[in-house]
């Protein structure tokens, strides 16, 4: 079908099944989200309707045109505070600290039970803060560059005593490209 990314809204039920079903995809791979820690302090309710409502409308396509396999992005926020480093999948992840993660959280939970229900093999990514080109501007790397060409100082949290995993963009996408064909059984 025609049509561009833009003009799909993932809360859309039935947009979402239209196009799905207007494809016919062997494999789904979700990505959007509302990401961003901060943010769901400001605004929860995005983060409900895109994260939840949104995956799950997802999740439901995917049953219904009966995919070979669906990957679908987590995050490493879902590990809350565990203190446990460093993380390991096998890391329990019962305490998320922010609305975000918990609805990230809540998608894992959401795809494991439609992975076991209607046999959809699923494959979740827990992403470690994505950057590269086309990077969402309230992350580290664009906010510190922005002030330094500013004249701007730099914002600092935790007092300077903080350790960060981060994730070429480009690295990521050959990880998903690899694990497209990787199908679980």
């Amino acid at each position: 079908p025609n049509f561009a990314a833009s003009e799909c809204r993932l809360e859309d039920a039935d947009q979402v099944m239209t196009i799905v079903r207007d494809f016919g995809p062997d494999v789904i791979v979700h990505l959007a989200a509302q990401a961003g820690v901060r943010y769901s302090l400001e605004n929860p309710r995005a983060y409900l309707d895109s994260n939840i409502v949104g995956s799950f409308n997802i999740l439901e396509a995917a049953r219904e045109v009966g995919v070979d396999h669906l990957l679908m992005a987590s995050t490493s926020s879902v590990y809350g505070a565990n203190d446990v480093m460093p993380f390991q999948e096998t890391e329990k992840t019962e305490t998320p600290l922010t609305f975000y993660a918990a609805t990230k959280k809540a998608n894992e939970a959401m795809a494991h039970s439609y992975a076991h229900l209607w046999n959809i093999p699923t494959t979740m990514f827990r992403f470690f803060t994505v950057y590269g080109p086309w990077g969402r501007p309230d992350m580290a790397l664009f906010k510190f560059v922005d002030a330094m060409l500013d004249g701007r100082p730099i914002d600092i949290y935790n007092h300077g005593e903080m350790y960060r995993d981060f994730t070429y963009v480009d690295d990521l996408v050959r990880g998903i490209r690899l694990l497209i064909d990787a199908v679980p059984v």
